[in-house]
């Protein structure tokens, strides 16, 4: 196997842990979107599922929550970002919640009869009921099978003024809301909003990002680990002359003779191109700065520093170089970077010290 990524579920049990002492005692929606952002959605899932008390489980489409009820999960799965036009008939079949965001899908979902959650933009400028909405919506979700209320936040990680204003506007609507339904669902939080102290009135929140194991801004409390590390063999050691040229349009040359190492490792697999040059790897603990453009397959590091060999394992991403640092280094987040990783790259999912290979 020339590169793959080892999922640790136990680290997964440990990041929800502590994503719960921080939600004050609010239910959790565990975000398992775009393939649990690379982690594999079902058995994500399904780990959660047998293993803590998650209320129930986030994805951004209806094949996404198909996928997840022909596997087997049994808890709530809510649909956020489709249209429900073209879904309906999976959210009946499969019972899964659509989040609705327009008046067309709220007279769908009214003349179907099924529960659902609605969303209002707070402040995004994405999907989501407005202010002006405000009224007419109180007056058409009355009677309806409404079973949540939810927005979202645009800047909870960088913004802690704007982030309040949002919540405020949220508030608002949320208590005209749960005058109509006493029991109704709340959640606005995201990772980086959890550990922030809000009204009493939210009963929800929905993770992602710090469930796999980064951390949404420096000094966030929680003590987190990286879920995923992303290995690949290296294929090929060798020593260039001084003034040689590597990789694709010539952006590196060799100022004497250096010793290189070939991995098997490539914007293909999930090694961002804008890594040429900038980023680096792990062989043998060292840390090896990758040399000229980052190639499909491939990429070249410099191995001047460390004892390496043909066959030896080059730490792409772990717990030693965080999806966080790469994606410092990249100009990007480190969401892009876990949902990069590529399905060629096979997943192995660790429950301790068994494993499982999908």
């Amino acid at each position: 196997m020339l590169r793959w990524a080892e999922v640790h579920l136990d680290r997964l049990l440990h990041n929800y842990s502590e994503i719960k002492k921080l939600s004050k005692k609010k239910k959790i929606f565990a975000v398992v979107k775009a393939n649990a952002y690379g982690h594999g959605s079902v058995e994500v899932s399904k780990f959660l599922e047998k293993n803590s008390d998650v209320y129930g489980f986030a994805v951004a489409t209806f094949e996404e929550g198909v996928e997840l009820r022909e596997a087997g999960i049994e808890r709530e799965i809510l649909v956020m970002a489709s249209h429900l036009e073209e879904g309906y008939r999976e959210a009946v079949d499969y019972n899964l919640i659509p989040v609705i965001f327009d008046f067309e899908d709220l007279k769908l979902v009214k003349e179907l009869g099924i529960p659902f959650h609605i969303k209002v933009d707070t402040g995004m400028g994405r999907l989501g009921f407005l202010e002006d909405d405000r009224e007419r919506l109180i007056l058409e979700l009355d009677g309806s099978n409404v079973e949540g209320v939810m927005s979202h936040f645009s800047s909870a990680d960088e913004d802690k003024e704007f982030t309040q204003k949002q919540f405020e506007k949220f508030l608002f609507l949320a208590r005209r809301i749960a005058q109509l339904k006493p029991d109704i669902k709340v959640h606005i939080d995201n990772s980086a909003a959890v550990p922030e102290k809000f009204d009493s009135i939210l009963t929800h929140c929905r993770v992602g990002l710090a469930l796999y194991g980064s951390k949404p801004y420096e000094g966030y409390s929680a003590d987190l680990r990286q879920v995923m590390e992303v290995k690949a063999k290296v294929i090929s050691v060798k020593e260039l002359p001084a003034d040689f040229p590597v990789s694709y349009s010539k952006t590196y040359r060799t100022s004497k003779r250096e010793k290189v190492a070939v991995i098997s490792f490539g914007y293909a697999d999930g090694l961002l191109r804008t890594l040429s040059n900038r980023g680096e790897v792990l062989i043998n603990g060292i840390r090896c700065p990758i040399r000229g453009r980052v190639c499909m397959d491939m990429t070249v590091v410099s191995v001047e520093k460390v004892d390496v060999k043909k066959g030896d394992t080059a730490l792409i991403s772990g717990e030693e170089l965080t999806f966080n640092e790469i994606a410092e280094k990249a100009g990007t987040i480190s969401y892009e970077i876990m949902c990069d990783i590529s399905p060629r790259v096979k997943r192995i999912y660790y429950e301790g010290v068994q494993s499982l290979r999908v």
